[in-house]
């Protein structure tokens, strides 16, 4: 983890930046920051001409905002000794996007905040272009964290499917500076230690010196609740588990299970694809 991308927008809180430049900080990594701001696109229903000058004071504004929220992060990575660099993405959004996913695949992990309360479409768009157009993990970060990075206690959500592997390979680093790691399994089917689901990643880990102990859920309806539920009660610093979609005219949406994770999310999150 040498290389970070922080995804910054108007709205970044200082609790994100602080968590964002200790996670820097304790691997030693350098912090790229990127912000994006959109050119304006008419409704359909749009008469008259084009809005010129309405559309350029937007993209300022917005391209002013980010720059603002930037020379805080720089402030603080500075003071923590970290090296750091903002690179903006803008344009139409059909564009922007794609320049935002051919820029997220060259970091180890990216940072982002869960999305918006208020239901901002634009807030989840850019944890599912994270998430299913980079190729690299993804590190979402709850409104309710305060202060730095905790890796103390990690919890994996394991399903032994494909996306939950390529998560617990991605997370290594931060899963080998954890006290305690542990993977969890949702299942209503009997079986002995050797059988039972969560055994076999168990052991890869050990082999990499984390310690880790296989735990057992019921079956549930809620599988996205039954995690978070464990988290709380454990006092689980990080959640590790595969960020699951579905296809869409050859793009992907947010599952349900990865969309009811980041609605009700209570710990940062960490997905891969």
């Amino acid at each position: 983890m040498k290389d970070l991308l922080v995804v910054l927008d108007t709205n970044s809180r200082d609790e994100f930046v602080t968590y964002s430049v200790s996670m820097a900080r304790l691997f030693g990594a350098h912090l790229t920051a990127t912000g994006i701001s959109l050119d304006f696109v008419p409704p359909p229903s749009f008469v008259g001409e084009y809005p010129y000058q309405f559309a350029a004071a937007a993209a300022e504004e917005t391209s002013r905002a980010v720059h603002a929220i930037y020379d805080k992060f720089h402030g603080a990575a500075d003071l923590a000794g970290i090296v750091s660099e903002l690179q903006m993405v803008e344009g139409l959004p059909s564009r922007a996007r794609q320049d935002f996913g051919r820029l997220t695949r060259t970091f180890d992990m990216i940072m982002i905040e869960q999305p918006s309360r208020d239901g901002n479409v634009g807030d989840e768009l850019l944890v599912e272009a994270s998430l299913f157009n980079s190729g690299r993990p993804v590190l979402i970060v709850p409104y309710i964290q305060t202060g730095e990075v905790k890796l103390s206690h990690i919890l994996i959500g394991w399903d032994g499917g494909v996306a939950a592997a390529r998560a617990v390979g991605d997370a290594l680093p931060l899963l080998k500076k954890a006290d305690k790691v542990d993977v969890v399994t949702i299942t209503s089917r009997r079986a002995d230690d050797k059988e039972m689901p969560g055994f076999d990643i168990a052991k890869h880990l050990a082999r990499h010196g984390v310690n880790a102990e296989v735990k057992r859920l019921p079956a549930s309806d809620e599988p996205a609740g039954a995690l978070l539920s464990y988290a709380a009660d454990a006092g689980s610093d990080l959640l590790v588990m595969g960020g699951y979609g579905h296809s869409r005219l050859r793009e992907f949406v947010l599952g349900g299970t990865t969309r009811n994770i980041l609605g009700t999310m209570t710990l940062p999150v960490f997905m891969s694809h």
